[in-house]
């Protein structure tokens, strides 16, 4: 019988067989660790509130302007970026309210725009900050804070009219 001489230790197969998944797994677990620590998940546009350990929504704000019977048409154009809205109701509107196009993952993305009136009859305009792509939750209130109109939009946005409120 011969002696053969062994090789080294790291240079056996079998071991980095057995070792690359492992190794792979604590790279990958760190990794997607840290990212979960260090991204920010963003901020939920609507009005949830915590209560001991369960979440609820508070739909007073939604049902005052059912309430006061606001509704309307909003004009969204992405392409020349005009926004449009006619809104009605029971009483009188103020002269500026607040548009939110919210995103439905990514707050980045999210535009606030402030609606000012055109005729003081309930015709309000403004601009696009950037062109809008995908589904959007709309969210329209005065700056009160007083009452709030949702909506859900889906593309695509050249020129299309979306429903805001419920007429009764």
């Amino acid at each position: 019988m011969h002696d053969e001489a062994q090789a080294p230790w790291y240079k056996q197969t079998w071991l980095w067989f057995v070792l690359a998944p492992l190794i792979a797994t604590v790279i990958y677990g760190t990794t997607f660790l840290y990212l979960s620590i260090v991204t920010n998940d963003g901020l939920v546009k609507d009005d949830f509130y915590k209560v001991a350990r369960g979440i609820s929504e508070d739909p007073s704000r939604e049902n005052r302007a059912v309430e006061l019977n606001i509704h309307g048409q909003l004009t969204l154009d992405s392409v020349t970026g005009d926004v449009q809205l006619q809104l009605e109701s029971n009483e009188q509107l103020p002269s500026e309210l607040q548009l939110v196009l919210v995103h439905p993952t990514h707050q980045k993305y999210d535009q606030v725009l402030q609606l000012r009136s055109v005729d003081n009859r309930g015709l309000y305009s403004s601009s696009l900050q950037s062109q809008i792509e995908g589904k959007r939750y709309v969210i329209l209130e005065p700056a009160d804070q007083s009452w709030q109109v949702q909506t859900e939009t889906l593309p695509p946005y050249d020129h299309n009219t979306f429903a805001l409120g419920s007429s009764n």
